[in-house]
């Protein structure tokens, strides 16, 4: 992944990530599990208002306990009057698309020309390992050309006669 990917991902800016990075003193990995973690702080610290370090022990605690509910309570009080629930099957579901988006859409390109697609018979191999059904085209391949010819026009005969029925 490449640092605005893994910011896409993350739904955060990469200035933002930088400097927490730094406050946290934690390395950036540019991974999906960290640009999971990185995008549940920004998301506690940004729309909840939590404090950096402790929306990345709440981050920590709630992706280490996954729950068969989806949910997590990362942090809480003793009495358990005051608790903080973090729906993960919510926010995974969030982060997933973030992540499809970012690897799809920002994507750098290749220098050079693409790659040359095969022709001949590595062509009909692909065609074939794609799904083509390739027994019609096998067939007229089999006829000669004064054949496929005859065919062709006798279509052409038939598409136009349906087209004067038509009207």
């Amino acid at each position: 992944m490449t640092v605005n990917q893994f910011a896409i991902a993350a739904r955060a800016d990469v200035k933002w990530l930088r400097n927490s990075a730094a406050l946290l003193r934690r390395r950036i990995r540019a991974s999906p599990a960290d640009s999971k973690w990185w995008g549940l702080v920004r998301l506690l610290t940004e729309n909840l208002g939590l404090p950096l370090h402790a929306a990345a022990g709440a981050a920590t605690n709630a992706l280490a306990q996954r729950t068969d509910t989806g949910s997590a309570t990362p942090v809480s009080d003793p009495s358990g009057s005051a608790s903080l629930l973090i729906d993960l099957s919510r926010y995974e579901s969030i982060f997933l698309g973030n992540l499809s988006r970012a690897l799809v859409q920002e994507t750098p390109r290749r220098r050079g020309r693409p790659a040359r697609v095969p022709g001949g018979a590595g062509a009909i191999d692909s065609a074939q390992r794609y799904g083509v059904d390739l027994g019609l085209v096998r067939a007229a391949l089999e006829r000669t050309p004064a054949e496929r010819l005859a065919m062709l026009e006798a279509n052409a005969a038939f598409v136009r006669g349906m087209r004067k029925r038509r009207t």
